[in-house]
């Protein structure tokens, strides 16, 4: 054996903190502290504590874009202690660390950003409900969760925080917990979630067997000091001055880092795990926009990158073709939607499966340069649909018309321009990133994964001579397509044409002279913007110069450890900087798809009246298996649900007609059985006792009654006891 041996000790020495750790925790912490305070006091505090939680969050969001100064592209900020320690001399210390790197500082400020101004805008949305203060509560105990994932620097605590954002989700879906399809929609969110999460739980417990340590940076480290001998992995290391040595399969590192992927299938909704999403949007749109945007599904493609050291070249497979099998579902369901939610949740589900299949094709920044455009452009249109939600519900109750209209139907709107101008221009601003259109920021990410996917195409073809591997780029252009065709259908139905309710549309104003309330348009004015392509590259049309690729490029793994999939990455990087013509060609073709997708749409229902609008169903097999989102509810309700419940049924009646009934006959019997050893005790044993007690008290009278001292009675009964004798000896 070869591989280097280090020493695991020294890989886990405490480091010291810096001032940029310790602004980091206090980053982390802020928002934790609003939690508690909003949570134990707020309906006692002025509006119900709402300033106090955008007030912490905006401290961290400020905090953050220090933080991001003082790292990005200058130094890594690490801090590590000793979190606990066993009396065992073979288990290394477990540590606790804060890391701050390029990828670290961006999630800090899109995280940060994105949260205060969700808190910001559900001042507006959110007014006069009842459980106001705790709405904001656990917007920060939301935050704090996906804060702790991004700072911490070793698996065991972020699986943590990981559990604490599931929780969070949970209470903040289930937020209008007297609504049944609230809480079931939290329930399915939380179970889906475990499935994951239990993948998760094994790979990085597979990991921790053979490298005794959680720790992120000491993990690449050993991972770049090991070597392939005979195909197997080995690497060494030294914990009390004993060495080990670790030779590991192909296979089992392929598993162990498939089962890291599941938590990212469970929490980024990858198929087939993605049935939660939808369900999700019950909870408030503000919400929606939250975990669709920047924290819960972000935290899955945040895992991937972070362990993406340790991924072999099948596991990179498997996660691309994941990935693009999500993505072409997502936008396929997407196609037939008519709640306005449900389009934008089945388009986040697609443009997740668009990050992780960039990551599984070699991809890695320009998944995370799509994860940082998609949260500034989903995050508007996520707020612009809760605008256009309050505007209905609004327009409803002021004309006292029409009770039983859902007002997040689409087909119950059109013509929502006239009256809601600067919703529709912010609207069409990030659905224009959202299709990917040149100049904006999605056609930059959009461009980066598509190009990275037919790099490894053409050179997984090359190394296996199988050209199959093309069909995930074929798959990321075709979604491009979809995509565009369904936000088409979707802002037509919404901003075009007639309105189709009885009443005049300038009835979903706030007033004649405001559209909404100011405190909800900033937000959304903001994100618009920033769906704009020059924000991220000073060359909007080519990804290549975006500052944001440069500083989460994969280099930064080379100076720490080797990845397991080393060559692969080498090679598709290579492959990728040849492809100059290629790029262009991509760029042209997602444009051009984009382009029809958008024009398929709105040619397909100019022409349409309002009365076919306002009743259109999906029509044929196809649009029915859409809608219904290919059944995987109903297929995972027969195949999973049913037979446990089936199963828990079961054991509830043989544990109720089995299990009790012979346990309350048999304690019946042991009543009977005691009763009849309560009466032998008391007649036979007691009795016994009280016998021999009574003829001993008989007889000690009569033995007092012989001797009571007089000599003719002792004379009496000696004659007497004489004569027995005499008589005896006649007798016999």
């Amino acid at each position: 054996m070869t591989a280097n041996i280090l020493e695991l000790s020294a890989l886990l020495e405490p480091l010291a903190g810096t001032p940029q750790t310790h602004l980091a925790l206090v980053v982390l912490l802020l928002p934790l502290l609003a939690f508690a305070v909003l949570y134990l006091a707020g309906k006692k505090l002025p509006r119900q504590g709402d300033w106090l939680g955008i007030g912490a969050t905006g401290l961290a969001f400020a905090l953050s874009i220090y933080l991001f100064t003082q790292t990005w592209n200058t130094e890594v900020h690490h801090s590590r202690t000793v979190w606990f320690s066993l009396p065992n001399s073979f288990i290394a210390d477990f540590t606790a660390g804060i890391l701050l790197d390029n990828l670290t500082v961006l999630m800090l400020v899109i995280v940060t950003f994105i949260s205060m101004l969700v808190q910001l805008f559900s001042v507006g949305y959110m007014h006069g409900d009842k459980g106001y203060s705790r709405y904001f509560a656990y917007l920060g105990l939301f935050t704090f969760s996906m804060l702790g994932i991004v700072l911490v620097d070793n698996l065991l605590l972020l699986f943590m925080f990981w559990e604490l954002v599931g929780l969070s989700s949970y209470l903040l879906i289930g937020f209008w917990y007297e609504r049944p399809a609230a809480i079931a929609a939290n329930k399915k969110a939380f179970l889906v979630n475990r499935v994951g999460d239990i993948g998760l739980l094994l790979g990085l417990f597979a990991f921790y067997t053979y490298f005794r340590t959680f720790d992120l940076e000491a993990l690449r480290t050993l991972m770049g000091a090991g070597e392939w001998l005979n195909g197997t992995f080995v690497t060494g290391y030294t914990l009390q001055g004993m060495a080990w040595w670790v030779e590991l399969s192909p296979l089992f590192l392929t598993l162990a880092g498939l089962g890291l992927f599941m938590g990212c299938v469970g929490k980024s909704a990858q198929f087939p795990l993605q049935v939660w999403l939808p369900d999700a949007m019950q909870g408030p749109t503000p919400v929606s926009s939250l975990i669709h945007a920047a924290t819960m599904v972000a935290a899955g493609v945040y895992l991937v990158a972070r362990c993406y050291a340790f991924f072999t070249v099948d596991a990179l497979t498997v996660i691309a073709i994941i990935g693009a099998i999500t993505a072409l579902l997502g936008a396929l369901a997407a196609l037939t939607q008519y709640d306005i939610k449900a389009v934008l949740a089945f388009s986040t589900i697609s443009q997740l499966g668009y990050m992780v299949m960039g990551m599984g094709t070699g991809a890695h920044d320009a998944s995370l340069f799509h994860l940082t455009t998609h949260a500034f452009f989903k995050a508007a249109l996520f707020l612009n649909a809760g605008i256009i939600i309050h505007a209905m519900h609004r327009g409803l109750h002021h004309t006292h018309q029409l009770p039983d209209v859902d007002p997040q139907d689409i087909r119950n709107m059109g013509g929502l321009r006239r009256a809601m101008p600067l919703t529709f221009c912010t609207y069409l601003l990030a659905a224009a990133a959202l299709v990917g259109l040149p100049l904006f920021s999605g056609f930059l990410s959009k461009d980066a994964i598509l190009s990275g996917s037919w790099a490894w195409a053409q050179t997984m073809s090359q190394a296996n001579g199988n050209s199959l591997y093309f069909v995930v780029p074929v798959i990321g252009f075709t979604v491009v397509l979809l995509t565009a065709y369904y936000m088409g259908r979707h802002l037509w139905f919404m901003f075009f044409g007639t309105f189709r309710l009885p009443f005049d549309v300038q009835a979903l104003r706030l007033s004649a002279g405001q559209e909404i309330e100011r405190v909800m348009l900033l937000p959304v004015l903001l994100l618009a913007v920033l769906s704009l392509g020059f924000f991220f590259s000073l060359n909007p049309l080519s990804f290549a110069g975006s500052w944001v690729m440069q500083g989460i490029s994969l280099t930064q793994f080379s100076q720490e450890g080797a990845l397991l999939a080393g060559s692969l990455i080498e090679a598709v990087t290579t492959q990728d900087a040849a492809n100059g013509t290629a790029h262009l060609m991509i760029g042209l073709l997602s444009a051009l798809l984009g382009i029809a997708g958008i024009g398929l749409a709105f040619g397909r229902y100019k022409g349409k009246s309002s009365e076919a609008l306002l009743q259109e169903q999906p029509q044929g097999a196809l649009a029915q298996l859409s809608y219904h989102h290919f059944y995987l509810d109903a297929l995972y309700s027969r195949v999973l649900v049913q037979p446990v419940l089936w199963m828990a049924r079961m054991l509830y009646r043989f544990d109720k007609r089995v299990i009790d009934y012979t346990l309350e006959y048999a304690s019946k019997w042991l009543v009977v059985f005691s009763k009849i050893v309560k009466w032998f005790d008391r007649w036979f044993v007691d009795g016994s006792v009280w016998l021999i007690g009574a003829m001993a008290k008989v007889l000690g009278r009569f033995g007092r009654g012989i001797q009571n001292g007089k000599v003719q009675s002792y004379y009496a009964y000696s004659l007497f006891g004489f004569i027995l004798i005499i008589l005896y000896i006649m007798l016999n």
